[in-house]
């Protein structure tokens, strides 16, 4: 192309200088002249004599070769490959010259306006993608709250049933025991009289039984259980709790039988301790059959003093051990404590350092063994 006007000689140059601005000129489909943008963005591929449809994506080839064909100036919006990068799209004039050679001017987007628009994309990609997290985790939250409001309705009802129904039976039987005295047609007499307060009592204490296991449960929840330590023998609890539901084995036709090591001192709360055996003994009673025996066993393991309470019932099977300590557990739906009492024994048998578990007897029903620490580290005999 001949240049002849030193004014569009000194445009020329500065085109071919710019850093922004992207010159082609092209005679029978080669480039002669390439401006210094073309070859930052493009690269060695603009080197004079190159086909210049090699710097265009093959999408945009028939469109190349209609603009280089056209007789007059017109816009062009072409695909221009990116070495390493893919395409992007740029903008020409595309303009005839005098000699047939084709003048192609256009501007790609700035580079650095280019990372940042891609960056802002990858931020907006991420930020995003940690939204749509945060918004699974809080569903997956609701729906485990929900969930856990509705296993609280559950467990409320069952407890209001549970509690209804042991409160009703013991109500019940007061009332019989009274109807009896009221109707009798002579005084009865001292052994009468005896049964009758035996049966009264006991049912008073079942309620006052289940009254404390309520608040107990609401106090471990809250996490409010306490318990005041001082050193005493836990021979002496277990002989307490022997003697206390000995009436109860009778009626039940069980025997208890003790198999205590000595004194076996330990630094607790006695009356929560009283609280744990007693409660594994009625269960022990309640799950054996006539003619069954309990056995209450206590010994010296190590640095810490065991009791354990075997029954004569049917056993627990492996795969349902643990859940025995969970609120409302009821073993075999029979009546007991309205499911609180093992509850209650573990989280007493946690505040004293120690654990409480269920596994096989030696004759086949269940044992029931805890451990806590001894004074000292030693179990005293």
């Amino acid at each position: 192309m001949a240049v002849t006007q030193p004014a569009a000689a000194a445009l020329f140059g500065a085109l071919l200088a710019s850093e922004d601005d992207l010159l082609l000129v092209v005679q029978r489909g080669e480039i002669t002249h390439a401006s210094a943008a073309v070859e930052r963005r493009i690269g060695g591929a603009a080197a004079p004599g190159t086909d210049v449809a090699s710097l265009f994506h093959e999408e945009s080839r028939e469109k190349l070769a209609a603009a280089l064909a056209h007789e007059a100036p017109a816009a062009w919006e072409l695909q221009v490959r990116r070495e390493g990068e893919g395409q992007e799209p740029v903008r020409f004039l595309v303009v005839p010259a005098a000699d047939g050679s084709r003048i192609l001017l256009g501007r790609a987007p700035a580079r650095d306006e280019a990372v940042r628009i891609k960056e802002a994309a990858i931020t907006l990609t991420t930020a995003l993608a940690d939204i749509a997290r945060e918004l699974a985790t809080k569903g997956a939250e609701l729906e485990a709250a929900r969930a856990g409001l509705e296993e609280l309705g559950r467990h409320r009802d069952e407890l209001l049933s549970i509690v209804s129904h042991d409160l009703k039976a013991s109500l019940h039987a007061i009332r019989l025991q009274g109807s009896l005295i009221e109707h009798a047609e002579s005084a009865p007499t001292a052994a009468q009289r005896a049964t009758i307060a035996g049966r009264l009592l006991r049912n008073v204490d079942r309620m006052t039984s289940l009254i404390s296991d309520i608040l107990d449960a609401a106090l471990a929840d809250a996490g409010e259980l306490r318990i005041e330590p001082q050193r005493f023998s836990l021979g002496d609890v277990v002989a307490e709790v022997v003697d206390t539901v000995a009436l109860i084995a009778a009626d039940a036709g069980v025997q208890l039988r003790r198999a205590a090591a000595g004194a076996a001192l330990v630094d607790g709360d006695a009356r929560r301790l009283y609280q744990v055996v007693l409660n594994l003994v009625e269960n022990a009673i309640r799950h054996s059959p006539r003619g069954a025996e309990v056995l209450i066993a206590l010994e010296a393991h190590g640095a810490r003093v065991r009791c354990s309470v075997e029954d004569g019932g049917p056993g627990i099977a492996p795969e349902e051990r643990a859940a025995v300590f969970d609120r409302f557990q009821r073993r075999g739906g029979r009546a007991g404590r309205a499911g609180l009492g093992l509850y209650i024994a573990r989280r007493i048998v946690a505040l004293h350092g120690g654990s409480i578990w269920v596994e096989a007897g030696a004759r086949g029903g269940a044992r029931f063994v805890f451990e806590i620490p001894a004074p000292g580290g030693a179990g005293a005999r």
